[in-house]
Protein backbone atom coordinates (compact mmCIF):
# COMPACT_ATOMS: atom_id res chain seq x y z
CA UNK A 1 0.00 0.00 0.00
CA UNK A 2 3.04 2.49 0.86
CA UNK A 3 4.39 1.45 -2.05
CA UNK A 4 1.47 2.46 -4.56
CA UNK A 5 1.45 6.00 -2.69
CA UNK A 6 4.78 6.77 -3.17
CA UNK A 7 4.54 5.16 -6.41
CA UNK A 8 1.39 7.67 -7.21
CA UNK A 9 3.14 10.92 -6.16
CA UNK A 10 6.15 10.33 -7.73
CA UNK A 11 3.65 10.08 -10.83
CA UNK A 12 1.91 13.43 -9.87
CA UNK A 13 5.20 15.15 -9.04
CA UNK A 14 6.98 14.35 -12.43
CA UNK A 15 3.79 14.76 -14.41
CA UNK A 16 3.46 17.89 -12.68
CA UNK A 17 7.28 18.93 -13.76
CA UNK A 18 6.16 18.21 -17.51
CA UNK A 19 3.77 20.02 -17.38
CA UNK A 20 5.41 23.10 -16.09
CA UNK A 21 8.33 22.08 -19.15
CA UNK A 22 5.62 21.84 -21.69
CA UNK A 23 5.33 25.75 -22.60
CA UNK A 24 9.07 26.19 -22.56
CA UNK A 25 9.82 23.42 -25.14
CA UNK A 26 6.82 24.16 -27.56
CA UNK A 27 7.33 28.09 -27.35
CA UNK A 28 11.20 28.13 -27.50
CA UNK A 29 11.79 29.10 -30.58
CA UNK A 30 9.37 31.63 -30.85
CA UNK A 31 10.46 33.32 -27.20
CA UNK A 32 14.14 33.44 -28.51
CA UNK A 33 13.72 34.31 -31.98
CA UNK A 34 14.96 38.36 -33.10
CA UNK A 35 11.84 40.58 -33.21
CA UNK A 36 9.35 42.74 -31.30
CA UNK A 37 5.88 43.74 -32.01
CA UNK A 38 4.23 46.50 -32.41
CA UNK A 39 4.40 48.39 -28.73
CA UNK A 40 7.43 46.31 -27.79
CA UNK A 41 9.25 49.26 -29.05
CA UNK A 42 7.90 51.97 -27.59
CA UNK A 43 8.03 50.36 -24.33
CA UNK A 44 11.76 49.50 -24.33
CA UNK A 45 12.57 53.45 -25.24
CA UNK A 46 9.44 54.72 -22.19
CA UNK A 47 10.99 52.37 -20.03
CA UNK A 48 14.64 54.00 -20.51
CA UNK A 49 13.86 57.56 -21.24
CA UNK A 50 10.75 58.44 -19.34
CA UNK A 51 10.88 56.48 -15.98
CA UNK A 52 6.86 56.11 -14.54
CA UNK A 53 4.84 56.73 -17.76
CA UNK A 54 4.31 52.94 -18.43
CA UNK A 55 2.74 52.57 -14.83
CA UNK A 56 0.85 55.77 -15.03
CA UNK A 57 -0.64 54.90 -18.60
CA UNK A 58 -1.45 51.05 -17.66
CA UNK A 59 -2.96 52.04 -13.67
CA UNK A 60 -5.32 55.07 -15.97
CA UNK A 61 -7.29 52.16 -16.91
CA UNK A 62 -6.85 50.41 -13.30
CA UNK A 63 -3.71 48.00 -13.87
CA UNK A 64 -1.23 49.36 -11.50
CA UNK A 65 0.56 45.66 -11.31
CA UNK A 66 0.23 45.22 -14.57
CA UNK A 67 2.38 48.84 -15.54
CA UNK A 68 4.91 48.21 -12.67
CA UNK A 69 6.06 44.61 -13.61
CA UNK A 70 5.98 45.66 -17.15
CA UNK A 71 8.19 48.71 -16.35
CA UNK A 72 10.74 46.55 -14.36
CA UNK A 73 10.75 44.33 -17.05
CA UNK A 74 11.33 46.28 -20.12
CA UNK A 75 14.21 48.28 -18.07
CA UNK A 76 15.58 44.79 -17.74
CA UNK A 77 15.28 44.16 -21.64
CA UNK A 78 16.78 47.22 -22.58
CA UNK A 79 16.61 46.54 -26.29
CA UNK A 80 15.24 44.32 -28.92
CA UNK A 81 17.34 41.53 -28.09
CA UNK A 82 16.26 41.46 -24.60
CA UNK A 83 12.10 41.44 -25.25
CA UNK A 84 12.98 37.24 -25.38
CA UNK A 85 13.33 37.82 -21.32
CA UNK A 86 9.82 39.39 -20.92
CA UNK A 87 8.24 35.95 -23.52
CA UNK A 88 10.16 33.79 -21.46
CA UNK A 89 8.97 35.25 -17.76
CA UNK A 90 5.60 35.11 -19.62
CA UNK A 91 5.85 31.26 -20.46
CA UNK A 92 7.21 30.38 -17.71
CA UNK A 93 3.89 31.92 -15.63
CA UNK A 94 1.92 30.07 -18.40
CA UNK A 95 4.05 26.26 -17.07
CA UNK A 96 3.18 27.20 -13.73
CA UNK A 97 -0.54 27.72 -14.73
CA UNK A 98 -0.27 24.36 -16.43
CA UNK A 99 0.95 22.74 -13.17
CA UNK A 100 -1.14 23.72 -10.79
CA UNK A 101 -4.30 23.79 -12.66
CA UNK A 102 -3.19 19.96 -12.65
CA UNK A 103 -2.80 19.28 -9.17
CA UNK A 104 -6.02 21.39 -8.54
CA UNK A 105 -7.87 18.85 -11.26
CA UNK A 106 -6.04 15.99 -9.48
CA UNK A 107 -7.81 17.30 -6.25
CA UNK A 108 -11.35 17.94 -7.63
CA UNK A 109 -11.77 13.93 -8.56
CA UNK A 110 -10.15 14.26 -12.37
CA UNK A 111 -8.69 11.33 -13.04
CA UNK A 112 -5.00 12.38 -13.33
CA UNK A 113 -4.00 11.47 -17.37
CA UNK A 114 -7.14 13.38 -18.20
CA UNK A 115 -6.64 16.58 -15.74
CA UNK A 116 -2.88 16.17 -17.34
CA UNK A 117 -4.05 16.59 -20.96
CA UNK A 118 -6.77 19.01 -20.21
CA UNK A 119 -3.91 20.91 -18.30
CA UNK A 120 -1.71 21.06 -21.19
CA UNK A 121 -4.65 21.89 -23.53
CA UNK A 122 -5.40 25.16 -21.91
CA UNK A 123 -1.59 26.28 -21.91
CA UNK A 124 -2.09 25.78 -25.78
CA UNK A 125 -4.84 27.73 -26.25
CA UNK A 126 -4.54 30.83 -28.74
CA UNK A 127 -4.90 33.23 -25.88
CA UNK A 128 -1.79 31.45 -24.68
CA UNK A 129 0.20 31.62 -28.05
CA UNK A 130 -0.26 35.46 -27.72
CA UNK A 131 0.60 36.01 -24.35
CA UNK A 132 3.86 33.21 -24.94
CA UNK A 133 4.97 35.69 -28.54
CA UNK A 134 4.06 39.26 -27.64
CA UNK A 135 6.59 40.59 -24.74
CA UNK A 136 4.25 43.11 -23.17
CA UNK A 137 1.50 40.80 -22.87
CA UNK A 138 3.43 38.71 -20.22
CA UNK A 139 1.91 40.01 -17.13
CA UNK A 140 -1.23 38.46 -18.01
CA UNK A 141 0.56 35.28 -17.74
CA UNK A 142 0.98 35.58 -13.74
CA UNK A 143 -2.86 37.26 -13.96
CA UNK A 144 -4.00 34.23 -14.97
CA UNK A 145 -2.36 32.25 -12.61
CA UNK A 146 -3.53 34.32 -9.58
CA UNK A 147 -7.52 33.16 -10.81
CA UNK A 148 -6.64 29.27 -9.77
CA UNK A 149 -4.79 30.11 -6.68
CA UNK A 150 -7.98 31.94 -5.37
CA UNK A 151 -10.42 29.58 -6.00
CA UNK A 152 -7.79 26.74 -4.34
CA UNK A 153 -7.86 29.29 -1.38
CA UNK A 154 -11.85 29.40 -1.34
CA UNK A 155 -12.50 25.81 -2.17
CA UNK A 156 -9.91 24.95 0.63
CA UNK A 157 -12.12 27.06 2.82
CA UNK A 158 -15.18 24.86 3.03
CA UNK A 159 -13.20 22.24 4.16
CA UNK A 160 -12.41 24.00 7.54
CA UNK A 161 -14.68 23.75 10.30
CA UNK A 162 -12.86 26.77 12.30
CA UNK A 163 -14.64 29.51 11.06
CA UNK A 164 -11.49 31.43 11.59
CA UNK A 165 -8.99 29.60 9.56
CA UNK A 166 -12.18 29.63 7.02
CA UNK A 167 -12.66 33.04 6.51
CA UNK A 168 -9.19 33.75 6.70
CA UNK A 169 -8.76 31.82 3.33
CA UNK A 170 -11.73 33.37 1.88
CA UNK A 171 -10.42 36.88 2.20
CA UNK A 172 -6.92 35.80 1.06
CA UNK A 173 -9.01 34.70 -1.96
CA UNK A 174 -10.61 37.85 -2.31
CA UNK A 175 -7.56 39.42 -1.95
CA UNK A 176 -5.53 37.15 -4.70
CA UNK A 177 -8.55 38.08 -6.91
CA UNK A 178 -8.04 41.46 -6.45
CA UNK A 179 -4.24 41.59 -7.05
CA UNK A 180 -5.48 39.72 -10.87
CA UNK A 181 -7.52 42.16 -11.19
CA UNK A 182 -5.27 45.31 -10.63
CA UNK A 183 -2.54 43.46 -13.16
CA UNK A 184 -5.36 42.48 -16.21
CA UNK A 185 -8.92 42.39 -15.24
CA UNK A 186 -10.07 39.53 -17.45
CA UNK A 187 -7.27 37.41 -16.73
CA UNK A 188 -8.02 36.96 -13.63
CA UNK A 189 -11.29 35.19 -14.30
CA UNK A 190 -9.65 32.12 -14.95
CA UNK A 191 -10.94 31.67 -11.87
CA UNK A 192 -14.43 30.44 -13.54
CA UNK A 193 -12.26 28.01 -15.44
CA UNK A 194 -11.65 26.21 -12.67
CA UNK A 195 -15.00 26.52 -11.41
CA UNK A 196 -16.10 24.96 -14.31
CA UNK A 197 -13.23 22.08 -13.82
CA UNK A 198 -15.29 21.03 -10.29
CA UNK A 199 -18.67 21.48 -11.60
CA UNK A 200 -18.42 19.18 -14.24
CA UNK A 201 -17.43 16.41 -11.63
CA UNK A 202 -19.52 17.33 -9.16
CA UNK A 203 -21.90 14.88 -10.54
CA UNK A 204 -24.31 13.89 -7.59
CA UNK A 205 -24.86 17.40 -6.51
CA UNK A 206 -28.75 18.34 -6.45
CA UNK A 207 -29.68 21.39 -8.07
CA UNK A 208 -29.79 23.33 -5.85
CA UNK A 209 -26.61 22.37 -3.79
CA UNK A 210 -24.71 23.13 -7.22
CA UNK A 211 -26.37 26.66 -7.33
CA UNK A 212 -25.65 27.44 -3.35
CA UNK A 213 -22.17 25.92 -4.25
CA UNK A 214 -21.84 28.57 -7.81
CA UNK A 215 -23.12 31.39 -5.67
CA UNK A 216 -20.53 31.28 -3.09
CA UNK A 217 -17.47 31.28 -5.44
CA UNK A 218 -18.88 34.08 -7.84
CA UNK A 219 -19.50 36.04 -4.55
CA UNK A 220 -15.65 35.41 -3.71
CA UNK A 221 -15.17 36.40 -7.53
CA UNK A 222 -17.14 39.78 -7.48
CA UNK A 223 -15.63 40.66 -4.12
CA UNK A 224 -12.11 40.56 -5.54
CA UNK A 225 -13.25 42.67 -8.25
CA UNK A 226 -15.38 44.70 -6.67
CA UNK A 227 -12.23 45.61 -3.40
CA UNK A 228 -9.77 46.62 -7.19
CA UNK A 229 -12.10 48.68 -8.61
CA UNK A 230 -13.17 50.13 -5.20
CA UNK A 231 -9.16 50.75 -4.55
CA UNK A 232 -8.55 52.34 -8.25
CA UNK A 233 -11.34 54.94 -7.71
CA UNK A 234 -9.40 55.80 -3.66
CA UNK A 235 -6.28 56.66 -6.47
CA UNK A 236 -8.21 58.54 -8.99
CA UNK A 237 -9.59 60.31 -6.39
CA UNK A 238 -6.56 61.11 -4.43
CA UNK A 239 -4.66 62.30 -7.52
CA UNK A 240 -2.38 59.61 -7.19
CA UNK A 241 -3.52 58.73 -11.21
CA UNK A 242 -5.67 59.76 -13.84
CA UNK A 243 -8.38 57.69 -15.05
CA UNK A 244 -8.21 57.19 -18.67
CA UNK A 245 -11.41 58.41 -21.00
CA UNK A 246 -11.41 55.42 -21.88
CA UNK A 247 -12.95 53.65 -18.58
CA UNK A 248 -16.38 53.79 -19.52
CA UNK A 249 -18.93 51.17 -18.95
CA UNK A 250 -21.60 49.46 -21.41
CA UNK A 251 -25.05 50.91 -22.00
CA UNK A 252 -26.73 49.46 -24.52
CA UNK A 253 -26.71 45.89 -23.24
CA UNK A 254 -28.96 44.15 -25.63
CA UNK A 255 -26.31 45.48 -28.79
CA UNK A 256 -23.42 44.43 -26.87
CA UNK A 257 -25.08 40.77 -26.36
CA UNK A 258 -25.84 40.44 -29.86
CA UNK A 259 -22.32 41.35 -30.86
CA UNK A 260 -20.69 39.32 -28.33
CA UNK A 261 -22.84 35.97 -29.11
CA UNK A 262 -21.70 36.79 -32.71
CA UNK A 263 -18.45 38.19 -32.93
CA UNK A 264 -16.48 36.72 -29.81
CA UNK A 265 -18.77 33.65 -28.60
CA UNK A 266 -17.24 31.61 -32.10
CA UNK A 267 -13.64 32.85 -31.25
CA UNK A 268 -13.75 30.58 -27.72
CA UNK A 269 -16.10 27.88 -29.54
CA UNK A 270 -13.73 27.29 -32.16
CA UNK A 271 -11.26 26.64 -29.02
CA UNK A 272 -7.79 25.87 -30.69
CA UNK A 273 -8.51 27.11 -34.57
CA UNK A 274 -7.85 30.63 -35.03
CA UNK A 275 -10.11 33.09 -37.08
CA UNK A 276 -8.58 35.00 -40.44
CA UNK A 277 -10.13 38.01 -40.78
CA UNK A 278 -9.14 37.34 -44.43
CA UNK A 279 -11.55 34.14 -45.19
CA UNK A 280 -14.47 35.09 -43.27
CA UNK A 281 -15.72 31.75 -43.94
CA UNK A 282 -12.57 29.55 -43.26
CA UNK A 283 -13.97 26.45 -42.88
CA UNK A 284 -11.81 24.65 -40.47
CA UNK A 285 -13.24 27.45 -37.89
CA UNK A 286 -16.50 26.98 -38.55
CA UNK A 287 -15.83 23.19 -38.08
CA UNK A 288 -14.76 23.61 -34.95
CA UNK A 289 -17.28 25.88 -33.79
CA UNK A 290 -19.73 23.21 -34.92
CA UNK A 291 -17.70 20.28 -33.37
CA UNK A 292 -17.73 22.16 -29.85
CA UNK A 293 -21.41 22.88 -30.50
CA UNK A 294 -22.00 18.62 -31.22
CA UNK A 295 -19.44 17.70 -28.71
CA UNK A 296 -20.26 19.90 -25.29
CA UNK A 297 -24.41 18.88 -26.44
CA UNK A 298 -23.47 15.08 -26.16
CA UNK A 299 -22.36 16.05 -23.05
CA UNK A 300 -24.89 17.62 -21.24
CA UNK A 301 -27.28 14.56 -22.64
CA UNK A 302 -24.76 11.68 -21.61
CA UNK A 303 -24.99 13.51 -18.07
CA UNK A 304 -28.78 13.86 -17.95
CA UNK A 305 -28.90 9.96 -18.83
CA UNK A 306 -26.58 9.26 -16.24
CA UNK A 307 -26.93 11.52 -13.14
CA UNK A 308 -31.04 12.57 -14.13
CA UNK A 309 -32.72 15.66 -14.86
CA UNK A 310 -30.37 17.71 -12.32
CA UNK A 311 -27.49 16.56 -13.35
CA UNK A 312 -28.20 17.87 -17.05
CA UNK A 313 -29.84 21.06 -15.84
CA UNK A 314 -26.36 21.30 -13.75
CA UNK A 315 -24.28 22.11 -16.72
CA UNK A 316 -26.56 24.01 -18.25
CA UNK A 317 -26.54 25.74 -15.57
CA UNK A 318 -23.27 26.48 -15.16
CA UNK A 319 -22.13 26.39 -18.64
CA UNK A 320 -24.60 29.71 -19.17
CA UNK A 321 -23.27 31.00 -16.05
CA UNK A 322 -19.31 30.43 -16.04
CA UNK A 323 -19.01 31.72 -19.86
CA UNK A 324 -21.03 35.13 -18.85
CA UNK A 325 -18.67 35.37 -15.96
CA UNK A 326 -15.91 34.46 -17.57
CA UNK A 327 -16.57 37.15 -20.63
CA UNK A 328 -18.14 39.73 -17.92
CA UNK A 329 -15.73 42.63 -17.87
CA UNK A 330 -15.25 42.84 -21.42
CA UNK A 331 -19.02 42.48 -21.67
CA UNK A 332 -19.20 45.43 -19.04
CA UNK A 333 -16.41 47.39 -20.71
CA UNK A 334 -18.06 49.78 -23.46
CA UNK A 335 -14.99 49.06 -26.11
CA UNK A 336 -15.65 46.05 -28.53
CA UNK A 337 -12.55 44.71 -29.37
CA UNK A 338 -12.98 40.75 -29.36
CA UNK A 339 -9.39 39.95 -29.36
CA UNK A 340 -7.71 36.28 -28.20
CA UNK A 341 -5.89 38.41 -25.16
CA UNK A 342 -9.25 38.72 -23.81
CA UNK A 343 -10.81 35.19 -24.04
CA UNK A 344 -8.49 33.15 -22.26
CA UNK A 345 -11.26 32.28 -19.29
CA UNK A 346 -14.02 32.19 -21.81
CA UNK A 347 -11.95 29.49 -23.74
CA UNK A 348 -11.13 27.75 -21.08
CA UNK A 349 -13.78 27.38 -19.80
CA UNK A 350 -15.64 26.05 -22.87
CA UNK A 351 -12.43 23.96 -23.33
CA UNK A 352 -13.35 21.86 -20.02
CA UNK A 353 -17.28 21.38 -20.82
CA UNK A 354 -15.48 20.29 -24.21
CA UNK A 355 -13.02 17.96 -22.36
CA UNK A 356 -15.75 16.62 -19.64
CA UNK A 357 -17.88 15.92 -22.65
CA UNK A 358 -15.37 13.74 -23.99
CA UNK A 359 -14.86 11.85 -20.50
CA UNK A 360 -18.88 11.73 -20.59
CA UNK A 361 -18.76 10.26 -24.29
CA UNK A 362 -15.74 7.66 -22.82
CA UNK A 363 -17.84 6.41 -20.19
CA UNK A 364 -20.61 4.98 -22.64
CA UNK A 365 -18.10 1.92 -23.27
CA UNK A 366 -18.09 0.70 -19.53
CA UNK A 367 -15.39 -1.52 -20.24
CA UNK A 368 -13.39 0.67 -21.55
CA UNK A 369 -14.54 3.90 -21.46
CA UNK A 370 -11.68 5.64 -19.50
CA UNK A 371 -9.30 4.77 -21.89
CA UNK A 372 -11.41 6.08 -24.81
CA UNK A 373 -11.68 9.30 -22.91
CA UNK A 374 -8.06 9.36 -22.18
CA UNK A 375 -7.21 8.77 -25.66
CA UNK A 376 -10.05 11.52 -27.29
CA UNK A 377 -8.02 14.17 -24.63
CA UNK A 378 -4.65 12.93 -26.17
CA UNK A 379 -5.59 13.64 -29.46
CA UNK A 380 -6.91 17.21 -29.01
CA UNK A 381 -4.30 17.79 -26.62
CA UNK A 382 -1.07 17.30 -29.17
CA UNK A 383 -3.17 19.19 -31.52
CA UNK A 384 -2.74 21.95 -29.68
CA UNK A 385 0.77 21.33 -28.95
CA UNK A 386 1.05 21.15 -32.48
CA UNK A 387 -0.98 23.92 -33.48
CA UNK A 388 0.69 26.36 -30.79
CA UNK A 389 4.16 25.56 -31.95
CA UNK A 390 3.61 26.24 -35.68
CA UNK A 391 1.22 29.47 -34.88
CA UNK A 392 3.11 31.60 -32.17
CA UNK A 393 6.39 31.13 -34.79
CA UNK A 394 4.90 31.61 -37.97
CA UNK A 395 2.36 33.60 -37.02
CA UNK A 396 3.99 36.24 -34.51
CA UNK A 397 8.05 35.86 -34.97
CA UNK A 398 8.34 35.36 -38.34
CA UNK A 399 6.25 38.24 -39.78
CA UNK A 400 7.67 40.96 -37.15
CA UNK A 401 11.20 39.35 -37.90
CA UNK A 402 10.69 39.69 -41.41
CA UNK A 403 9.71 43.31 -40.50
CA UNK A 404 12.38 44.12 -38.80
CA UNK A 405 14.78 42.71 -41.20
CA UNK A 406 13.72 44.74 -43.79
CA UNK A 407 14.10 48.35 -41.83
CA UNK A 408 17.88 47.14 -40.57
CA UNK A 409 18.83 46.07 -43.89
CA UNK A 410 18.36 50.10 -45.18
CA UNK A 411 19.53 51.22 -42.29
CA UNK A 412 22.85 49.88 -42.65
CA UNK A 413 23.78 51.61 -45.46
CA UNK A 414 23.40 54.90 -43.58
CA UNK A 415 26.41 57.11 -42.52
CA UNK A 416 24.38 59.75 -40.10
CA UNK A 417 27.05 62.59 -40.82
CA UNK A 418 24.51 64.61 -43.05
CA UNK A 419 21.55 63.89 -41.14
CA UNK A 420 19.90 61.63 -43.76
CA UNK A 421 16.62 62.54 -44.21
CA UNK A 422 14.67 59.02 -43.58
CA UNK A 423 11.29 58.64 -44.95
CA UNK A 424 9.47 55.28 -44.11
CA UNK A 425 6.42 54.00 -46.29
CA UNK A 426 4.15 52.59 -43.55
CA UNK A 427 2.10 49.24 -44.63
CA UNK A 428 -1.52 48.09 -44.56
CA UNK A 429 -2.50 45.05 -42.42
CA UNK A 430 -3.24 43.51 -45.64
CA UNK A 431 -0.05 44.45 -46.74
CA UNK A 432 1.25 41.01 -44.06
CA UNK A 433 2.88 38.14 -45.66
CA UNK A 434 1.59 35.88 -43.41
CA UNK A 435 -0.52 32.91 -44.30
CA UNK A 436 -3.30 34.09 -41.37
CA UNK A 437 -3.85 37.25 -40.01
CA UNK A 438 -6.43 38.03 -36.89
CA UNK A 439 -6.77 41.80 -35.78
CA UNK A 440 -3.31 43.13 -33.78
CA UNK A 441 -2.29 39.33 -32.84
CA UNK A 442 -1.82 36.43 -35.07
CA UNK A 443 0.00 37.06 -38.49
CA UNK A 444 -0.52 41.03 -38.22
CA UNK A 445 1.79 44.25 -39.46
CA UNK A 446 3.86 46.47 -36.52
CA UNK A 447 4.43 49.10 -39.01
CA UNK A 448 1.08 50.27 -39.75
CA UNK A 449 1.48 53.65 -38.44
CA UNK A 450 3.79 56.40 -38.19
CA UNK A 451 4.52 56.21 -34.04
CA UNK A 452 5.75 52.67 -34.63
CA UNK A 453 7.89 52.98 -37.32
CA UNK A 454 9.47 56.27 -35.29
CA UNK A 455 10.04 53.85 -32.08
CA UNK A 456 11.18 51.10 -34.48
CA UNK A 457 13.68 52.77 -36.10
CA UNK A 458 15.09 54.75 -33.00
CA UNK A 459 15.99 51.04 -31.36
CA UNK A 460 17.99 50.14 -34.60
CA UNK A 461 19.67 52.93 -34.49
CA UNK A 462 20.28 52.89 -30.93
CA UNK A 463 21.81 49.41 -31.36
CA UNK A 464 23.95 50.87 -34.16
CA UNK A 465 25.36 53.73 -32.56
CA UNK A 466 25.10 52.69 -28.71
CA UNK A 467 27.57 55.51 -27.73
CA UNK A 468 25.43 57.95 -28.73
CA UNK A 469 23.23 59.71 -26.18
CA UNK A 470 19.97 60.51 -28.32
CA UNK A 471 20.47 58.80 -31.56
CA UNK A 472 17.14 61.29 -32.87
CA UNK A 473 19.84 63.78 -33.38
CA UNK A 474 21.53 61.45 -35.81
CA UNK A 475 18.64 61.61 -38.71
CA UNK A 476 15.39 63.06 -39.91
CA UNK A 477 12.48 61.34 -39.81
CA UNK A 478 8.82 61.27 -41.55
CA UNK A 479 6.70 58.29 -42.56
CA UNK A 480 3.19 57.90 -44.43
CA UNK A 481 1.03 55.60 -46.27
CA UNK A 482 2.59 56.69 -49.68
CA UNK A 483 6.31 57.93 -50.77
CA UNK A 484 6.92 61.37 -51.08
CA UNK A 485 8.74 62.83 -54.62
CA UNK A 486 12.47 61.81 -54.43
CA UNK A 487 14.08 65.49 -53.69
CA UNK A 488 12.26 65.21 -50.52
CA UNK A 489 14.36 62.11 -48.59
CA UNK A 490 17.89 60.51 -48.85
CA UNK A 491 16.64 57.23 -47.83
CA UNK A 492 13.24 55.40 -48.30
CA UNK A 493 12.83 52.52 -46.22
CA UNK A 494 9.44 50.71 -48.02
CA UNK A 495 7.43 48.69 -45.38
CA UNK A 496 4.74 47.30 -47.71
CA UNK A 497 7.19 45.04 -49.58
CA UNK A 498 7.69 41.16 -47.95
CA UNK A 499 11.07 40.26 -47.85
CA UNK A 500 12.24 36.54 -49.00
CA UNK A 501 10.06 33.90 -46.16
CA UNK A 502 11.56 33.30 -43.20
CA UNK A 503 14.28 36.13 -43.03
CA UNK A 504 15.91 36.84 -39.85
CA UNK A 505 16.45 39.94 -38.07
CA UNK A 506 20.11 40.53 -36.99
CA UNK A 507 21.63 43.17 -35.21
CA UNK A 508 22.62 46.18 -36.45
CA UNK A 509 26.81 46.65 -35.78
CA UNK A 510 28.69 50.10 -35.81
CA UNK A 511 29.78 51.82 -38.94
CA UNK A 512 33.55 50.45 -38.87
CA UNK A 513 33.96 52.81 -42.42
CA UNK A 514 32.75 55.70 -43.49
CA UNK A 515 30.69 55.39 -46.93
CA UNK A 516 28.43 57.33 -49.15
CA UNK A 517 24.90 58.37 -48.56
CA UNK A 518 22.40 55.83 -49.29
CA UNK A 519 20.01 56.45 -52.16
Amino acid sequence: MGNTHMQRGAGVLGTTALLFLLPLATYWRTIFHRYGLRDDYAILREAQEEPGKILRVCAAHGRPLYGWLLELSARVAGEIDGLCWQRLAGVVCLGLLSAVVFLILGQLGWHLPQAALLSATLSMLPSAQVIASWAICWPQAPASLMGPLAFALSEGATRHSSGLLRWSRWLLAVLVMAAATLTYQPSGLFYAVLVAAALAVRHHDTVKDTLRWLVRHLCVMAAGLGSAFVFMKILFAAGVFRASPRITFELHWLDKAVWAVTEVLPNSLALLVIEDVRDASARGFWVMVVLTLVIVTAGILIEGRRTGSPGRWRWILGLVALSAVAYGISFLAKERWPTYRTLYALTGVWTVFFAASLVNIGSCWPARGQKVATALLACFAVTSVLLAYQQSFELFAVPQSRELARMEARLRQIEPEERPRIFVVTARQTDSSAPRRYLDEFGSISVDAEWVAKEMLKQLMKERFPEVRDVSGLYRFAAGPRAPEPKNYDVLIDMRESPPAYVTATPLKPPTAKGGRAQ
